[in-house]
């Protein structure tokens, strides 16, 4: 089975002008048909979305997704058990669907105890009453991975940020097994495929392609391939030209390569929280 089965969609685009390199905008809707389409020819059947991402729910929801397996993502900052069953319904009626395949929150390090709390009970109830399968956190860090272990009865899936210069997670599956972890941020928020990086770790990759004689996409998403343990990839293509580039990148066949000269000891770099 090619590679390209692994991937998900990002959706943040379909909403939002998105991304620090994302110099084509918000998608429009013929480009979001045809890649629907492409998805389908690719056995690739998972989108990502957000109910902070502008209006994507709800392009979604006007969608044929038949057969594609929707996960969503809530703020859970100041609010309780109940104001997250409502935000959840809203997700769903601008989905249009009566339940999505997982659940997760996307400011779990941000939360304090009792929003953990009352995390914790929402995820019991949306498991218990149907609305998702799946349930978990969005993490920034080892620690968020941490928090969650020790204070949620029931979740069982992990959005975390990985590429081959923020290694930080690669160990992951060991240290919490029965998770499943999605890869987000493969590319760095784009940078690694800038045409000219302007961050030492970011040219020191680039030479590093140039070695190799591959290019930064395939070279990224190579490092991505030798994490075997992860169970989806998430990638949120501009266009349909960028998508078909990262399938063929994703399909391409290269020998294990050793990634550790790669790796960024800069936070900032590696967080966009820090960016300006």
């Amino acid at each position: 089975m090619d590679y390209s089965s692994k991937l998900a969609i990002g959706t943040a685009q379909w909403g939002l002008n998105y991304g620090v390199t994302n110099k084509s905008g918000r998608l429009g809707d013929a480009v979001i048909s045809t890649l629907l389409d492409s998805m389908r020819a690719n056995a690739i059947v998972h989108l990502d979305t957000a109910a902070s991402y502008g209006d994507a729910q709800s392009r979604i929801g006007n969608l044929d997704t038949t057969g594609i397996h929707i996960q969503t993502k809530l703020s859970a900052k100041n609010r309780t058990c109940e104001e997250l069953r409502a935000q959840l319904h809203d997700s769903l009626t601008e989905l249009k669907t009566e339940s999505v395949n997982s659940l997760l929150i996307h400011d779990w390090f941000a939360l304090d105890q009792n929003e953990i709390d009352s995390v914790s009970q929402f995820f019991e109830l949306s498991m218990n009453e149907g609305l998702t399968h799946h349930v978990g956190i969005s993490a920034y860090n080892l620690s968020d991975l941490d928090r969650a272990r020790d204070n949620l009865i029931v979740w069982d899936t992990a959005q975390i940020p990985i590429n081959a210069l923020d290694q930080r997670f690669v160990n992951a599956y060991e240290l919490f097994p029965g998770i499943a972890f999605q890869a987000r941020s493969i590319f760095l928020q784009g940078l690694l495929l800038a045409s000219n990086p302007d961050h030492v770790d970011v040219i020191r990759f680039h030479k590093f392609s140039h070695s190799l004689g591959v290019d930064p996409l395939t070279l990224s998403l190579q490092f991505i391939k030798e994490q075997s343990w992860l169970n989806s990839v998430i990638i949120a293509p501009t266009s349909l030209d960028e998508f078909d580039q990262i399938l063929n990148a994703a399909n391409s066949h290269l020998p294990d390569l050793d990634f550790h000269s790669c790796v960024s000891f800069d936070a900032e770099l590696l967080d966009p929280r820090a960016w300006n």
